[in-house]
């Protein structure tokens, strides 16, 4: 008889603590309109459902995204999902970021930001960015890119903040150099 109340006992607070709210910090690999996967901390993909969960600080659910999801159950059996909160620097990055050429004066240069860290120049032959990552700091991320002019090619990483002038976003490099957001 105490062996079957020890494990009444067990099963309740196994069920109680699976109502307790936790989260898992990740990295959004899928989103769907009902459900995201995260990558966690483990390395291992968790699917969790989002519907009817606080999307309010969720901005577009973007892959490559650095993700918060509060839920209950287990990360293996997810009972509801409370909210899902994501990085707003990195949704404000995602985009093209330009500025007038000053050769073409009908034309635009800059840089596109890519989902997952990935980045191309728009109209500079000589100054490639392949890749960008987040910063700690809010409103600041990291270009890397590669200047091939004059027969050389030089590697190099810039700091850049993401900033909102005139209702419009821009991003302003470390040596001064500003684009604004066109989509």
């Amino acid at each position: 008889m105490k062996r079957v109340l020890a494990i009444a006992l067990a099963a309740t607070l196994f069920a109680a603590c699976d109502d307790e709210p936790k989260q898992l910090v990740g990295t959004i690999s899928d989103a769907t309109m009902n459900g995201i996967t995260v990558c966690g901390p483990d390395g291992g993909e968790h699917l969790f459902p989002i519907e009817g969960a606080d999307l309010s600080e969720a901005n577009g659910l973007l892959a490559g995204s650095p993700v918060t999801v509060e839920y209950t159950g287990t990360p293996e059996r997810v009972k509801r999902v409370l909210k899902v909160s994501t990085d707003a620097t990195y949704a404000a990055a995602v985009g093209d970021w330009t500025r007038p050429d000053p050769i073409d004066e009908n034309g635009v240069m800059g840089i596109r930001l890519q989902t997952g860290g990935a980045a191309e120049s728009i109209r500079m032959a000589t100054l490639v960015y392949p890749s960008w990552e987040l910063l700690e700091e809010a409103g600041k991320i990291r270009l890397k890119g590669r200047s091939i002019g004059n027969g050389q090619t030089v590697d190099f990483e810039e700091t850049a903040e993401i900033s909102e002038r005139d209702g419009r976003l821009t991003l302003t490099t470390d040596n001064g150099t500003f684009y604004t957001r066109e989509r």
